[in-house]
């Protein structure tokens, strides 16, 4: 799979700020955002398993079916 550009990343526009940015420092935020938010998900699904804790066990599986776990 290609990675997303930065400006794919960004919904398809650059700030003026941003576009005056080398080609290796926009791919280095480039990298950096996407590596965010891998952690910023793997972050969530983590805190959406720990707080299936306090769900009764019987309905954890509809519960993670109905919030997309």
């Amino acid at each position: 799979m290609a990675e997303r550009t930065l400006a794919d990343q960004l919904g398809g526009y650059l700030p003026e700020g941003i576009e005056a940015l080398e080609e290796h420092e926009r791919q280095d935020l480039a990298d950096a955002l996407r590596d965010a938010r891998r952690r910023q998900a793997k972050a969530l699904a983590e805190a959406g398993e720990e707080g299936l804790k306090y769900v009764p066990a019987l309905l954890r599986g509809a519960v993670r079916k109905a919030v997309g776990l």
